[in-house]
């Protein structure tokens, strides 16, 4: 999607939460997009919700009371953003300079799932899927990126699915399959 129409949905969206959450609990909101962070797949996008604190003693306080009071607020601010722009797909609410930083580069933050795509909910109705949370670095989301990019897959998890699939026709994993079989019947001849 083209920067500068996202420019404008941000600013809409920015003037949404500054409005919808009482005093001034969100600093600012901000829609992100693919490679504005890992986390966020290709034709993704997110919002991030960002609050100020004194210093990083204050993160929790300010996440808890935030999450208390605001309840209703942030589940009439996940409908409005789905049905702003159904790409949305999680709005994440964290502070404007975390520190100190989680190990995901993240500081302390809760998140809101806003939508999914079709071919997600599609898979789950026909049971074709199972979730599965992963860390992947830099080098595992590039490659399946790249899949993406490439039109092998549409999303993140598809092109697993697509790597496992090719995996599985080799023969060395027939093989690994075999010796795995072998390995289950002697542990239950003991």
């Amino acid at each position: 999607m083209d920067r500068d129409v996202l420019d404008v949905i941000e600013r809409e969206i920015d003037q949404e939460a500054r409005a919808r959450f009482s005093g001034t609990a969100v600093r600012q909101a901000v829609l992100l997009q693919y490679g504005d962070d890992a986390e966020i797949g290709p034709g993704d996008l997110w919002v991030r919700a960002l609050f100020d604190a004194d210093g990083p003693e204050d993160y929790e306080p300010t996440l808890a009371a935030f999450l208390l009071a605001e309840e209703t607020s942030r589940e009439q601010f996940v409908g409005y953003l789905a049905e702003k722009l159904p790409e949305i797909r999680l709005v994440e609410y964290t502070f404007s300079n975390p520190n100190p930083v989680t190990r995901d580069g993240h500081g302390p933050r809760v998140s809101n799932l806003v939508g999914d795509r079709l071919s997600d909910i599609q898979e789950r109705e026909h049971g074709e899927t199972a979730l599965e949370l992963t860390r992947l670095g830099p080098a595992g989301l590039e490659t399946l990126d790249t899949l993406i990019m490439t039109g092998a897959a549409a999303t993140r998890a598809e092109a697993i699915r697509w790597s496992l699939d090719r995996i599985r026709e080799r023969p060395a994993y027939q093989r690994l399959r075999e010796l795995r079989s072998d390995a289950d019947k002697l542990k239950n001849e003991f």
